[in-house]
């Protein structure tokens, strides 16, 4: 692989990116006092050398509330920015047989980012920006279709479950690797089952044939879905030479024949049946059927609130295990809802006024756990089954390219080690407040003026940094204490952090024209975009440098690693298309992480149709904004990719219709078929 950018010196990297939050603290202060002597903007240079922290792009500003009722900014309403209307189907959309994200995509999306990308780089101006009118066709706005860049990357159907034996046992050995290969690879994110539970229920699992209860049926489904998706991970990350692409098809065959199929509805199930439903949904995603998963999950969570999983359980003859079991369950449902509507925009199912059931569940294990550490059948333990399988990951796991990045190289030595109990309600509490902005930044019915907007922001803004600031060390990017916990953890909570702050921060990221508004209003707008894109390179500069597919996939969130580098290229992007009017002295470092970024979604193309895409419409979008510049320096960046080999004629004729159409002014982007 060539060399993709060249090196910048860390000590700039931190500087550039530290700056803009301690100015946004220490200048944006709206009092009655500034109102009247509103002050200069600084420099964007600061002297800070200190090492990038979690922290570095969110004010704990709020809005201008008190910038005057007379203010442009408290008559203009929130269209003015981007997103702008929201409550709008600019063009009739069809499901295209469910492949990849096809149908509806929202605001939220960094594809709707992309399509404004687009349009800014290509002079498309909306004739009438003030119009909010909900739930109106205009045929003069541009449609994302063009660029949805999800794709069935696998074809989950391609063994037929008609031909394989549901109820063959993998051997001993493969069932501890697949299982241990499914935990590792979830990273503490989504607990759909319980690992000491589950591995117990498959130590002792013993009955063979087609004699079985509809109960171990069920739960040999499920066994079947955490094996395909513990294949899936060994596939990618090449930890497993010896499987081959098909293995995890097989183990998804073999659980549709056992009735965990996503083209099925399935009839009053029972928990562990919404543990396989959200499983699927799951494995559905990371193939690239993002809106299959976004069906199959709805039903999961329709289900699991007709079962009160969303409710506290007051029962006391329900055992603390049995509380978690429903807890974990309902949480990683809503986790995976909260990531499909972050990467479709899409409204959720799922409202957090209705749920009541704690968090604090989960700040430790129940006692119960401990029961399942003997000796199961002469067999193993699950500490026992963990020492085999870091053997093994240690023995296969070869990282000789990948380096750099903000996480000391050194922590990775703990790679597959306990997840820290902190881990999950902390991230869970950043699913919230992403719940929230949706909400209150994204809704299709908001009627606020722009001021209330500012507002909005600026309150969301401080509680996601008062959340990094009371961050427990343990998952602190720079926590000095030393803890002997698997590093991933505080990469994806870092990753998610900055990704949220892009969708905060994005609707000042866009050229704002309001008659008479304050200066006030005026800076915050632009201390905003700047956050949003200095949430964009905190991201990237979290990343290992150097990337390769299946070193990334061993160690960033994988399930999402391709939507979260589309964010921040999309913001990049963005900036670079508007003339980088909020970052006019930052325009070296802009070039240097999106050559970041591009390195990584070149890498990502290996095997990978969505990763391809998404490559050839950001390297378009790449080539048309470096033509408003005279000096970007985009060295080293391939202008080709080396396509998958199931990339086909049609496809590729799709992807240069989408560039060819997008160009027509008056009518910019066609109509799905």
């Amino acid at each position: 692989m060539p060399t993709l950018w060249t090196s910048w010196p860390r000590y700039l990297l931190v500087h550039h990116i530290l700056s803009e939050e301690e100015r946004f603290l220490t200048r944006v202060k709206y009092s009655d006092q500034e109102e009247d002597e509103p002050e200069a903007g600084s420099s964007s240079q600061s002297q800070s050398h200190t090492e990038p922290s979690i922290i570095q792009q969110t004010s704990s500003t709020r809005g201008p509330a008190r910038a005057g009722t007379a203010s442009g900014e408290n008559k203009a309403g929130s269209s003015v920015g981007s997103p702008g209307r929201q409550g709008e189907l600019p063009r009739v959309v069809s499901l295209n047989s469910g492949g990849g994200a096809s149908g509806f995509v929202g605001k939220m999306s960094e594809i709707s980012w992309i399509q404004r990308a687009f349009e800014t780089v290509r002079g498309y101006r909306d004739d009438n920006p003030g119009r909010v009118h909900a739930a109106e066709m205009d045929v003069n706005i541009a449609t994302t279709t063009d660029f949805i860049y999800f794709m069935d990357d696998t074809n989950v159907l391609a063994v037929d479950e008609d031909y394989v034996d549901p109820y063959h046992w993998p051997a001993k050995e493969s069932v501890v690797l697949l299982s241990e290969a499914f935990f590792h690879a979830m990273q503490g994110t989504f607990h759909f089952v319980l690992r000491e539970q589950f591995l117990q229920q498959a130590y002792q699992f013993s009955a063979t044939g087609q004699n079985l209860s509809w109960s171990k049926r069920r739960w040999l489904a499920l066994a079947n879905l955490v094996w395909a998706i513990g294949s899936k991970w060994l596939q990618i990350t090449k930890l497993d030479e010896s499987s081959s692409n098909e293995d995890h098809l097989i183990y998804y065959a073999r659980a549709r024949a056992l009735g965990l199929d996503h083209r099925v509805l399935f009839d009053h199930p029972d928990i562990e049946r919404v543990q396989g439903i959200g499983l699927l949904a799951f494995y559905l995603l990371i193939n690239g059927s993002i809106t299959r998963a976004w069906n199959t999950l709805g039903t999961g969570t329709r289900h699991a609130t007709a079962l009160g999983l969303h409710l506290k359980v007051t029962d006391e003859s329900v055992s603390q295990l049995e509380k978690a079991r429903r807890a974990r369950t309902w949480y990683s449902l809503y986790s995976l809802e909260i990531l499909i509507a972050e990467m479709t925009g899409r409204p959720k199912s799922i409202f957090l006024v209705d749920v009541t059931i704690p968090i604090d569940l989960f700040w430790s294990a129940p006692q119960e756990i401990v029961g399942f550490s003997g000796q199961v059948d002469g067999f193993l333990s699950p500490d026992g089954s963990r020492k085999i399988w870091l053997e093994y990951l240690h023995a296969c796991r070869n990282i000789s390219q990948m380096t750099g990045g903000i996480v000391p190289w050194k922590s990775f030595a703990s790679l597959g080690h306990e997840v820290p109990t902190s881990y999950l309600p902390q991230r869970l509490y950043l699913c919230r407040l992403s719940d929230r902005v949706a909400s209150q930044m994204y809704s299709g019915t908001s009627e606020d003026s722009w001021s209330e907007i500012q507002n909005k922001i600026g309150t969301l803004q401080s509680e996601l940094r008062e959340w990094a600031e009371n961050l427990p060390q343990e998952l602190a990017i720079q926590g000095h204490k030393h803890v002997d916990t698997d590093p991933r953890t505080k990469i994806e909570l870092g990753m998610y952090y900055h990704s949220i702050a892009m969708i905060l921060n994005r609707p000042c990221l866009c050229e704002i024209n309001i008659k008479d508004e304050s200066a006030h209003s005026q800076e915050f707008n632009r201390s905003a975009a700047r956050a949003c894109v200095h949430a964009a390179m905190s991201m990237l500069a979290l990343m290992p440098d150097y990337p390769t597919a299946h070193e990334a996939n061993q160690l960033l969130p994988w399930w999402s690693l391709l939507h979260f580098v589309a964010q921040a290229t999309a913001v990049l992007m963005l900036e670079l298309a508007l003339d980088a009017q909020h970052c006019r002295d930052e325009i070296p470092q802009l070039a240097t992480y999106l050559r970041k970024a591009m390195g990584y979604l070149w890498c990502l193309t290996e095997g990978s149709l969505s990763a391809y895409r998404a490559w050839r419409i950001f390297r378009q979008l790449l080539t048309e904004v470096s033509q408003r510049y005279e000096d970007l320096d985009l060295t080293d960046i391939p202008t080709d990719a080396q396509p998958p080999p199931t990339w086909n004629e049609e496809y590729e004729e799709a992807t240069r219709n989408a560039f060819s159409n997008s160009r027509r002014k008056e009518y910019p982007f066609p109509t799905e078929s």
